[in-house]
């Protein structure tokens, strides 16, 4: 199990919120990011890290196409 943290970011930049969780490998991850982009209606993009790593980035964007 590997840790990850996604940060919330908004709009203007700012990161109010971010949540640490392990999770089994990447697509977990990004399955994780997706539900948080959609609970979090002021956060525009989740980003997701290992460590000092950005991963991905998923955007409420990319959820409304989907």
């Amino acid at each position: 199990m590997q840790v990850f943290t996604f940060f919330c970011v908004e709009p203007d930049g700012s990161v109010p919120r971010f949540d640490v969780t392990p999770c089994p490998d990447d697509q977990a991850a990004r399955r994780r990011a997706e539900e948080l982009v959609g609970v979090h209606r002021g956060c525009d993009t989740v980003e997701v890290w290992r460590g000092a790593t950005q991963l991905f980035a998923v955007t409420s964007a990319q959820q409304a196409a989907a």
